[in-house]
């Protein structure tokens, strides 16, 4: 549960300002993988920014578990 000071964190950290993602309501696409993690932000092949993590290992740990998700989607496509 987070205390008065966490929550009104999150409230801020949720009205920053994000770097321009102009697909950042669209859902990610095959074209859009693998992603990966460049320091905190998780990019696409083309470089567009879709994530940021609070510290390194969590966005490796995404990208990584993202890339796996679509890899799986991809062989059951096939398996059908």
């Amino acid at each position: 549960m987070l205390a008065s000071g966490g929550v009104q964190l999150f409230r801020t950290a949720a009205a920053m300002e994000r770097p321009d993602r102009s697909d950042s309501r669209l859902p990610l696409r095959p074209q859009h993988f693998p992603v990966r993690a460049r320091g905190r932000e998780i990019v696409t092949e083309q470089g567009a920014v879709i994530a940021t993590a609070a510290d390194l290992a969590m966005s490796e740990e995404i990208a990584r578990r993202l890339n796996e998700t679509d890899f799986r989607s991809q062989e059951d496509q096939w398996a059908l």
